[in-house]
């Protein structure tokens, strides 16, 4: 009886184990500011949620980005006016038919413009949308070949460029090797499948904050940056992300729900009311 009741308490702790969320502390150094700022980004998974909180260099939580692969959608909280906005798949394809309804109404109010004035018209007008007009270019990720330990995970080294510039480098390890990364890779790469999704669909976002494309080659890498350094167009260095710890705690469910007293706004600003 006694050997039955050890067998059953070990199966329950080895389960509750198993099912303990991960939390990823990351370290951002900021190399744009003289001297260099330092800021943490906590990122906590449980099961199929995700949510990075971004603070500042004084610690002050500023946002955080919440994806719920149970619901396929994705949380953007601003701490700052206490407001969050959600995009999910019908909003996607609602924006998307938006934007190809306001581009074809801009194109055929240019054609009555003089071509004289038709240049300082489109600018004009491209100014007013509220999401910019004009798609980025995509992301090309490249594997250098290049392989060290980093962080004291063994790494190989991967750059992303876009239109000719390489925009970051990533020192990336396999999941096995991140405590908790066997279970966290799936949600990953789910997340990583709605940025491409998104990007694919709206490949405006890029000009809206959603320009960093880590998240949506995650898949592809197949493994998590350890170290992200991020370059400006003339190749100098504007900041650099490290993993810093990773490890299992328990997490509640309603941390990855805005707060309920923030109101939530459309893509475009307008209040929706508070949270329900």
């Amino acid at each position: 009886m006694k050997r039955r009741a050890l067998i059953v308490l070990t199966a329950l702790l080895l389960g509750s184990s198993a099912f303990a969320g991960v939390v990823y502390e990351v370290e951002v150094t900021d190399h744009t500011e003289d001297p260099a700022t330092v800021s943490d980004s906590r990122i906590s998974v449980d099961g199929d949620l995700v949510k990075m909180d971004v603070t500042s260099g004084s610690k002050d939580l500023n946002g955080e980005m919440i994806f719920r692969g149970d619901r396929k959608e994705m949380v953007i909280v601003n701490n700052e006016d206490k407001t969050y906005f959600v995009l999910d798949e019908e909003q996607m394809k609602a924006l998307a038919a938006q934007i190809s309804q306001a581009m074809s109404a801009m194109e055929q109010a240019l054609a009555a413009v003089p071509e004289g004035q038709r240049a300082k018209m489109e600018q004009m007008m491209k100014s007013r949308m509220p999401i910019q007009m004009e798609p980025r270019e995509p992301a090309e990720l490249k594997k250098t070949g290049d392989s060290d330990t980093v962080g004291g995970y063994p790494c190989v080294r991967y750059e992303v460029w876009r239109g000719g510039i390489r925009e970051r480098e990533m020192w990336v390890t396999p999941w096995k090797n991140i405590e908790g990364g066997s279970d966290t890779a799936d949600v990953f790469e789910d997340m990583s499948s709605f940025f491409k999704e998104m990007l694919d669909s709206l490949p405006q976002m890029g000009e809206q904050g959603f320009n960093d494309p880590t998240f949506e080659l995650l898949k592809e890498m197949g493994g998590m940056p350890v170290v992200t350094r991020e370059f400006d167009d003339d190749g100098s260095l504007q900041s650099e992300a490290r993993l810093t710890s990773a490890s299992r705690e328990s997490l509640d469910p309603a941390d990855f729900e805005p707060p309920a007293d923030y109101k939530r706004k459309d893509m475009f600003g307008g209040m929706k009311g508070k949270k329900k």
